[in-house]
């Protein structure tokens, strides 16, 4: 069921079509203004800031793991030569 509310309009107002169309009204007067451009470049500032500071921390993230893979390297290393040392072995 479709109900129709009918706007209720104060004395003196009118509720046609022409008076609720939406036009731009500049207001006068208006204390807050802000520069488009200056807005714009705090804007790429701040990306720009994320950006590197996400860079930043993938670079010491990668880092770590190159210096945890080296480590395990060396460790594989030398597992691998013990390993070869004890085939080597006449005793076994």
């Amino acid at each position: 069921m479709i109900r129709h509310f009918q706007e209720q309009s104060t004395p003196g107002t009118t509720t046609t079509s022409d008076a609720r169309a939406t036009q731009f009204q500049a207001v006068e007067g208006g204390s807050e203004t802000h520069s488009g451009n200056t807005l714009m470049v705090e804007a790429f500032t701040v990306l720009w800031v994320i950006l590197m500071a996400w860079l930043f921390l993938l670079w010491r993230k990668q880092s770590t793991l190159n210096a945890r893979i080296d480590e395990l390297d060396r460790v594989l290393d030398r597992a691998a030569a013990r390993q070869g040392a004890k085939g080597s072995n006449p005793a076994s």
